[in-house]
């Protein structure tokens, strides 16, 4: 081979190594970028994930706060339409028993699904009131919530002891309802304007009878004081008690004189002037009426049964006939509490025959006292128990005060009620010395059990009533 043609071939070669060269080069230098490629596509991806990992992880972070936020601001549930508080609030209530203010307290209690807790503590009627003006009076109240008629709310307001909740029902009046309510309700519960309670029952006092036995005896329906006298020879005769009537405390000796005396064309003072009507020959003979009634009709029980015993006593069958709180009608058909389910009837409250009858128009509500913290959650506690879900369920358990509310389920005594309060001796003086006369008056009239001559002690307290109510400069 010449030398020429060997540089041909030499060159040949060096090409084809220079194209595999280059050929190899570009294979590597696409690997390469591939790589590269995929590793920036998976730094991307990463870096994305992460950003959405932390945009995720921000969102729950929002939407747990979120939430938080709507708990603390939310209502508790539909059975109690209040807001959750954001700390724990322990309520005490005290009151006393009957079947409607026993469905009011389960509806508070309906608000323990939030942060609220309640203490329900019920007493006998008497025990109950004394209790809770011993602990209102002490100035660091143990109770948050007080249950009372409305004589027991300005006994208690009186004395300072209760807080006016004008400028609550104010706040929320329109969220819950209270218009609803009778402005009349309102009224039997305030002192000058300012409101201590808000009602939640309204209450009047009739006749109760047990028809098969008022029956088998031969004994009709007494209408007058004087007609239920004439029966209780008969009635203890056969075994039972006269006729029940209020007569173990003060304040009930006070509630049947005022009606007595009412259902005679008095009040116990004048609306206008406050001058006392007590001592007056019908003041006397209201008190020779009740006297009697306790002699004749009432037994060796008469001046030791509360409420709650006269109710046991016509649910067991020891009394036959009285007049006692339109509150307790429910009661009668309690089959695990009476004997006599079905058989107690209803009829309008005794009179003297005049025309009006010895029937007061009563509301009971809730308190709350001075010195009580967190007011604002007391109070929406309260609207809770007495909203219109409430006082619907409270409905089948007695009368309740927003207007229109029934319960299809409830006591077979509305007759009787609806006759009492139209006919009956009214709401109590709202004079403001009124109070003092009727707390002189169950001073006075208690002494009757102790064989007191009614002219004497409705002298006494008229003098003691005088004497208050112008140093207070009340008269």
């Amino acid at each position: 081979m010449n030398k020429q043609a060997i540089m041909r071939l030499l060159a040949a070669l060096f090409a084809l190594a220079l194209v595999a060269s280059a050929c190899g080069s570009d294979d590597d230098s696409a690997s390469d970028d591939t790589s590269a490629t995929t590793a920036a596509a998976a730094e991307s991806e990463d870096a994305m994930e992460d950003d959405a990992m932390e945009e995720e992880a921000m969102e729950e972070e929002a939407m747990e706060e979120e939430a938080m936020e709507d708990e603390s601001h939310s209502t508790i549930s539909e059975e109690c339409n209040i807001p959750n508080p954001a700390d724990e609030v322990e309520i005490d209530l005290m009151g006393w028993e009957f079947p409607i203010v026993t469905q009011y307290a389960a509806e508070l209690e309906e608000c323990e699904d939030g942060n609220y807790s309640f203490n329900v503590q019920f007493l006998d009627s008497q025990e109950a009131r004394s209790q809770i003006l011993l602990d209102i009076s002490s100035g660091s109240p143990s109770f948050e919530i007080v249950q009372g008629s409305n004589t027991a709310i300005i006994e208690w307001a009186s004395t300072g002891g209760l807080m006016p909740l004008n400028d609550l029902i104010d706040t929320y009046g329109a969220e819950f309802g209270l218009d609803q309510i009778d402005p009349a309700f309102f009224e039997l519960g305030s002192i000058d304007g300012n409101i201590y309670a808000i009602p939640m029952v309204s209450n009047t006092m009739h006749v109760f009878y047990n028809e098969p036995i008022m029956t088998e005896l031969g004994l009709d329906v007494p209408t007058t004081f004087s007609e239920a006298i004439a029966q209780c020879g008969t009635l203890q005769d056969a075994g039972y008690g006269g006729f029940a009537l209020m007569a173990s405390a003060g304040w009930a000796w006070q509630i049947e004189f005022d009606n007595v005396l009412g259902s005679l064309g008095l009040p116990n003072v004048d609306p206008v002037t406050g001058q006392p009507n007590f001592n007056s020959p019908e003041g006397i003979e209201a008190a020779e009426i009740l006297l009697e009634m306790y002699e004749t009709c009432g037994g060796s029980t008469a001046g030791t049964y509360s409420t709650d015993d006269i109710q046991a006593a016509f649910q067991t069958g020891e009394y036959v006939v009285g007049q006692t709180w339109a509150s307790r009608a429910q009661a009668m058909d309690d089959p695990e509490a009476s004997t006599v389910v079905g058989e107690i009837q209803f009829a309008p409250a005794l009179g003297t025959g005049s025309g009006v009858l010895a029937a007061p128009a009563y509301m009971d509500g809730y308190g709350i006292p001075m010195g009580v913290e967190n007011v604002e959650e007391v109070f929406l506690a309260i609207m809770a128990a007495t909203d219109l879900e409430s006082q619907t369920a409270a409905a089948e358990f007695g009368f309740v005060t927003r207007s229109g509310v029934s319960n299809d389920n409830g006591p077979r005594n509305g007759d009787a009620v609806n006759v009492s309060f139209v006919d009956g001796r009214g709401a109590d003086i709202a004079h403001p010395a009124a109070g003092i006369a009727r707390a002189k008056l169950g001073e006075a009239l208690i002494q009757l059990l102790d064989g007191a001559d009614p002219a004497t002690v409705l002298a006494e307290a008229e003098a003691a009533y005088l004497q208050e109510a112008g140093d207070q400069g009340l008269l």
